[in-house]
């Protein structure tokens, strides 16, 4: 039996509009568009995080979105609100708040319908490394 790595290297986010979708997580994760094939660009785009060796890779899709997603991204921060309200601007809509199991937290979606969360800080250590966002965030250009 021969030895082997793996690791996480891609969260995949579904849409149908790449360039849009490169504009809304970049601002919305202060994240930065890596180079992909000429091939590759016009069904994939890849983001690198500011803080993390796991990158975001935007696929373009015309699939509808049909049912939950059984897996999402979870931001923390460490006022709630104010990024709910940063992330709107971008083009994120409000889809559920939970109040449950000792939690507080909202469940958004991106302009695709894809949902993520915003929750409190799970991880102080780590969020005090990340510079703060400033008091104004532009808009995301296009239809919500």
């Amino acid at each position: 039996m021969t030895h082997h790595r793996s690791r996480v290297c891609y969260f995949t986010i579904d849409c149908d509009d790449l360039d849009r979708a490169v504009e809304f997580w970049s601002a919305a994760l202060d994240a930065t568009e890596e180079e992909v094939s000429k091939a590759s660009r016009q069904v994939y785009r890849r983001l690198l995080l500011p803080d993390s060796e796991i990158r975001i890779l935007l696929q373009r899709t015309d699939d509808a979105k049909t049912s939950k997603e059984r897996m999402h991204l979870d931001l923390e921060t460490d006022d709630v609100e104010a990024e709910v309200r940063r992330l709107e601007k971008l083009g994120a809509t409000r889809y559920d708040h939970q109040k449950e199991r000792g939690f507080d937290f909202w469940v958004l979606r991106d302009p695709w319908g894809n949902e993520f969360c915003v929750l409190q800080t799970e991880y102080p250590a780590l969020l005090a490394r990340r510079r703060p966002w400033p008091e104004e965030t532009p808009e995301v250009r296009g239809e919500v």
